[in-house]
């Protein structure tokens, strides 16, 4: 008889607060966006499979925000130009609208949609397009495209007024832009009521998050950052308020209490991120269980969890088990997560036909199943702990093709249990025991993400001076409760994880200018509460006081071009990007490190390469040259993109063009180009690029090459491809300068 294997699917929804409490404008849609793609669809699907149940995460602060929208009648900036006239837009309207109204996944939100493909070519066709080459009636239709694209498919077939409007294509009016903001509307309004359902009827179980979701080690104790990353560069000023995690788990539990009548039993920590600390924390909360990620429990164990070509485990024991720490007397359940599996349904099976993806997926779990029949235990559990809302949009119907595909033949399976977190536990009745924890998130198993580059640490400093500052106020003026009460909101608001994660390297969202206005007013709404006034450095982006690296490069030096590192201050001067391994990046990411220096004469370049991922493999390192005062000869990137995501250094041109072909664990010569006429490259035969490939791959580039006089600035970019195709630009967002010194 095979023995069963439990299969729990934890779906995390979370979405930073896009609101100005004081003001109660929302300054981004994505609330209300993905409340129409992901939060209800994602439950509703489950009428379908009555033998599947599921765990969902919703995070506290998200649900303030869709009940804003449902019950408030809540705006943001997109949904606001939605319902205006069309007449009563300025020329700034309309630049937003051409700007931001296209911001969804080409493939399967906009080319399905004939009407609205043909207003994005327009939109898309030249750099020329102007507010003005478009008539009213197609702002109209911009407008009323951009909201329909980001109905889950579902609501089609559900609501006869949607569809009605998805088949009039075009020539859409004032008053039926409102009925779509309608619409979505009553979806939101739904949304709570439905999980409480489902909820009470057992099908489902509700965990949540502290209630602005921070990374409690870090709000903890900062310094925790160290015992995952020794090198780390933390914040000048140390963050250790435990307190305020407490107050933020606390009024997270209420919340849940107060809407769903039961307190959660469990926890998703922010970012999968623990520490013995937060163990601790949580126990004495009451809270039974939390997940985390599989390469904290890999730290914690000291093994690696080997797995095949294929990237099946070799022994999933330990991985397929529950776990309950036990530090200092404070016991607390935890289970880890497969995260190929997760990597899997976030970032590959959405390229991949639905049927053939649902199918891979089901045999990875049965083959899971199959190397656990001879263990001793009679329990095992796989467990499946994602971000359930933004992988669906690289899938064809919304994720939902994939996921009756994948419920089906889970739920026909009778040796698979495809139950709840706390289901399990119940009848795990003898789970190991982990006397500590290792410190560290689901990204690379350390902090780095959230604390240690430059503006990262500007944002901790930051919000580390707002918080003395309202501790010293509040000690020296008589404040009403409702005040401070509103005043320290602000302050947990900025704690959350959002703002510090698209701060800096390596992250761009696409609108980090906005990210960081709004962590900039939460802070300004501290003093503006207390009446107090507003620092003037929190007017300016953050941004402008740090660079793209991990870390400027700190004075001339001479490294030795040998292809090794001969000591470990060699490369200490030198500037350096950290590139994050993990799930979310490309399996595939050829580089690891990049370092980056200079003395009067050499740029020197030193890239930290995976070397098992180019035993097999044909790549391409370019690195491209810019110049402020070049305004002759200039050419584009030659590689070719997979998808239609274009960076904001990807549409500079560059005068050189410096080629390292990677194959088959061998680096070969580089070749040096520069910028002729057409938009081509012509090589450039004589120069004196010297490299050497070993433990890392080292370069010179002199700078006469370059033709770059002394006293001259020289911006750059560092571009990896695999056969010509695009694979990564780093960094994405601005270039990185290095000025030639004018010493000898």
């Amino acid at each position: 008889m095979i023995k069963k294997l439990s299969v729990a699917f934890i779906w995390h929804m979370h979405q930073p607060v896009y609101t100005n409490t004081l003001t109660g404008e929302y300054l981004m849609p994505w609330v209300r966006l993905h409340a129409i793609k992901d939060y209800l669809d994602m439950l509703l699907i489950l009428e379908e499979f009555p033998n599947i149940k599921q765990t969902f995460n919703l995070v506290p602060s998200l649900i303030d925000q869709l009940y804003d929208y449902g019950h408030n009648n809540a705006h943001d900036s997109h949904s606001r130009l939605t319902v205006t006239d069309i007449a009563k837009l300025s020329s700034e309207d309309k630049e937003f609208i051409l700007k931001h109204f296209f911001d969804a996944n080409y493939a399967n939100m906009i080319s399905p949609y004939e009407p609205y493909r043909k207003l994005y070519e327009k939109r898309y066709q030249n750099d020329q397009v102007t507010v003005d080459n478009f008539s009213d009636q197609e702002y109209s239709d911009i407008l009323a495209w951009f909201n329909l694209a980001w109905f889950d498919p579902y609501w089609r077939t559900k609501v006869s007024e949607l569809d009605n409007l998805y088949n009039k294509g075009c020539d859409y009016t004032l008053e039926d832009r409102k009925l779509i903001i309608e619409l979505q509307r009553r979806i939101i309004k739904d949304i709570v009521p439905k999980y409480k359902e489902f909820l009470q009827k057992g099908q489902i179980e509700i965990s949540t998050s502290p209630y602005y979701h921070p990374i409690i080690p870090l709000v903890v104790d900062s310094g925790c950052a160290k015992r995952s990353s020794h090198d780390i560069q933390l914040p000048a000023s140390s963050f250790e308020y435990a307190d305020d995690v407490k107050v933020q788990i606390k009024s997270g539990i209420n919340k849940f209490k107060e809407i769903f009548g039961v307190a959660p039993s469990g926890i998703w920590p922010s970012e999968h991120c623990v520490s013995p600390e937060t163990l601790e924390l949580l126990s004495d909360l009451g809270v039974k269980w939390i997940i985390s990620d599989e390469g904290n429990l890999a730290k914690t164990l000291g093994k690696e969890f080997v797995r095949d070509f294929y990237g099946n485990l070799q022994d999933p024991y330990d991985l397929c088990q529950a776990y309950q720490a036990d530090i200092n007397d404070k016991k607390i359940f935890t289970l880890f997560r497969n995260s190929v599996f997760a990597d899997l349904i976030g970032f590959e099976y959405g390229d991949q036909d639905s049927e053939i993806a649902a199918n891979d997926l089901y045999e990875r779990i049965k083959t899971i199943q199959a190397k656990l029949q001879a263990t001793p235990e009679e329990n095992h559990i796989v467990t499946i702990a994602m971000d359930g809302e933004n992988s669906w949009e690289s899938y064809k119907e919304d994720g939902g093709l994939f996921l009756r595909n994948l419920y089906k033949l889970l739920s026909e399976d009778e040796t698979l249990d495809i139950t709840t977190v706390s289901n399990f536990l119940e009848r795990a009745n003898k789970p190991k025991t982990l006397n500590t924890i290792h410190s560290g998130s689901w990204i690379n198993r350390n902090f780095n993400l959230w604390i240690g580059d430059p503006t990262k640490n500007i944002a901790w400093d930051y919000l580390h001076q707002t918080r003395e500052d309202l501790v010293n106020f509040i000690k020296e003026n008589k404040y009403s409760k409702e005040v401070i009460n509103k005043a320290w909101k602000e302050i947990y608001i900025a704690e959350g994880s959002d703002w510090f994660w698209w701060y800096g390297e390596p992250n761009d969202s696409g609108h980090d200018d906005m990210f960081d206005l709004l962590f900039r007013v939460h802070l300004k709404n501290v003093y503006k509460i207390l009446d107090e006034p507003v620092p003037d450095y929190l007017d300016i982006p953050l941004d402008l006081f740090a660079g793209t690296p991990s870390r400027c490069p700190d004075g001339i030096f001479r490294p030795s071009i040998n292809g090794m590192i001969d000591s470990d201050d060699e490369w200490a001067k030198a500037g350096h990007i950290e590139l994050p391994q993990g799930p979310m990046y490309q399996s595939d990411r050829l580089l690891r490190r990049i370092f980056f220096g200079y003395d009067s004469d050499n740029i020197y370049f030193r890239f930290d390469i995976n070397q098992d991922r180019i035993l097999n493999l044909t790549n391409e390192i370019y690195i491209y040259f810019y110049m402020l005062d070049r305004f002759g000869l200039l050419s584009p990137l030659r590689v070719r993109n997979k998808g239609n995501a274009i960076f904001p250094t990807q549409r500079y041109t560059y005068a050189y063009e410096l080629e390292i072909p990677v194959c088959q664990g061998k680096v070969f010569s580089p070749v040096l180009s520069e910028a002729m006429e057409g938009s081509l490259w012509k090589i450039k035969s004589l120069h004196g690029v010297g490299y050497n490939y070993k433990s890392v791959l080292e370069l010179s580039v002199p700078f006469a090459d370059l033709d770059l006089p002394k006293g001259n600035e020289v911006h750059f970019i560092v571009v990896t491809s695999k056969a010509q195709i695009l694979q990564e630009i780093i960094p994405q967002n601005k270039l990185l300068s290095i000025v030639r010194p004018d010493c000898i």
